[in-house]
């Protein structure tokens, strides 16, 4: 395998659909499939001995579902990223998901190229959650209960669409270490773990859209 390539892992109970991921990511010259499975048990152990970089997981996976799955990849030596793959827009699910480690999130019924932007987003240690799961949280809570400066919001709003940290400078005509920082200052504000969660808190409290 190219070393530049990133290597995924695709977990899905549909045949169909898992042949038709598959199909998309190895479209992509950067991106190649190493390991397909149908079930949750099967998708954590296959993630366990292939190591790939990003996993792909369905959401309603059998014999473990899929966030479950997010928990127990995300808790092995050397996790790879991990990109829900959801029917489901639910706010309820992104939170879950969120708990359970995962980095990125996609709604089925968006255009497969959704999932690709997802899959670099994550390896490149990013957020990446699908503007239908923003669409879904924004306005659920309080909008004043955390005054993000407008930078800020700007810094997370780039981030929630999966930029880089240098791509987000050159946007806003910063420079990577500026963004960082707005960055941090949110996490802190909002009380987050990391930039996935800010991202989503913002998204539900309708900070970001």
């Amino acid at each position: 395998m190219d070393s530049h390539q990133i290597s995924c892992v695709v977990g899905d109970d549909h045949e169909a659909l898992r042949r038709g991921l598959v199909a998309v990511l190895e479209a992509e010259d950067d991106l190649r499939v190493i390991g397909q499975a149908a079930d949750g048990r099967a998708l954590v152990e296959l993630a366990e001995r292939r190591r790939p970089d990003v996993t792909i997981v369905d959401v309603g996976m059998p014999s473990i579902d899929g966030i479950e799955c997010c928990r127990r990849i995300t808790a092995q030596p050397h996790p790879p990223a991990v990109v829900l793959y959801t029917g489901s827009a639910e706010p309820e699910v992104l939170n879950c998901a969120l708990d359970a480690g995962a980095r990125g999130f996609v709604v089925k019924s968006g255009p497969p190229q959704d999932l690709v932007r997802a899959v670099r987003a994550v390896h490149a240690g990013l957020p990446f959650i699908d503007a239908r799961l923003g669409a879904s949280l924004a306005g659920r809570g309080p909008k004043d209960a955390v005054p993000l400066s407008t930078r800020e919001a700007q810094v997370l709003q780039h981030l929630a669409h999966g930029l880089t940290t240098e791509a987000v400078g050159k946007e806003l005509f910063l420079s990577p270490a500026t963004v960082r920082s707005y960055a941090e200052n949110a996490m802190h504000k909002l009380e987050a773990n990391n930039r996935v969660h800010a991202v989503a808190i913002a998204l539900r409290l309708g900070l970001i859209s």
